[in-house]
């Protein structure tokens, strides 16, 4: 399937720190359809991530820092509607020139990614749930994203 499926829990066993993190981040934006990768405090302040080398930021870095805030406050509101329709797994905003994915991790953090337009959302999320999950940074939050739960896709990434 991916070079993540493969591994076992031990190989990834990385603390939840920021320097963990951005390990973590580093290598989902090793993928080529990711151009960024994020985690985002409940203040909307990117805590660690970046972009994948060689990519140019579509915007400047107060914009990054409104859509930062953005997303964490879109996720609060969607959270109201958690007791009737159940946890947010992830959202995903479709733009002209990029595909903007949130997914809510450990807590009260999110996991902010950016991939092509072009990219397989779906994979991009399950590769992303998988490498966060088997370091245990879902443990916190009620675990309705597994790669269980998610919709049967190409085994291929991007």
């Amino acid at each position: 399937m991916d070079e993540y499926t493969n591994c076992k829990k031990e190989d990834w066993s990385i603390p939840l720190t920021k320097e963990g993190l951005e390990i973590l981040c580093n290598r989902l934006c090793n993928e080529p359809k990711i151009r960024f990768c994020g985690v985002v405090n409940s203040l909307g302040r990117l805590v660690t991530g970046g972009f994948r080398d060689g990519i140019k930021p579509l915007v400047n870095e107060d914009q990054r820092g409104m859509l930062y805030i953005q997303s964490t406050l879109e996720l609060s509101m969607k959270r109201e509607f958690n007791d009737t329709l159940g946890n947010v797994n992830f959202t995903t905003s479709y733009r002209d020139n990029v595909a903007l994915i949130t997914i809510p991790i450990h807590q009260n953090y999110l996991l902010l990614l950016s991939a092509e337009r072009n990219a397989e959302i779906e994979q991009i999320v399950k590769n992303a749930v998988h490498i966060f999950e088997s370091n245990g940074i879902f443990e916190e939050r009620e675990k309705s994203i597994s790669l269980n739960n998610m919709p049967a896709i190409s085994p291929e990434f991007g």
